[in-house]
């Protein structure tokens, strides 16, 4: 069988430094889902069982804790 090529050394580095950083690049987007997903849960509540604003709060600070646990478990895992 043939060798396979080696990859220019410079796209080499590219691809581990993206390895490095990927866990990190969709942190932006998932912490924004959760508040968003909370919030919008919480709105959903409020107008069907009448309890505006408080659902719509309790919602939106269940995802910013989410968001915030999901945050640190990325960043400290080792």
């Amino acid at each position: 069988m043939a060798e396979q090529p080696k990859p220019p050394p410079g796209k080499s580095r590219m691809v581990e430094g993206l390895k490095a950083v990927g866990p990190y690049l969709d942190l932006g987007v998932t912490f924004v889902v959760a508040i968003m997903g909370g919030a919008w849960l919480g709105h959903w509540g409020d107008q069907h069982w009448g309890t505006s604003p408080w659902l719509l709060l309790v919602g939106a600070i269940l995802g910013i804790i989410v968001g915030f646990y999901h945050f640190f478990s990325v960043v400290l895992r080792k």
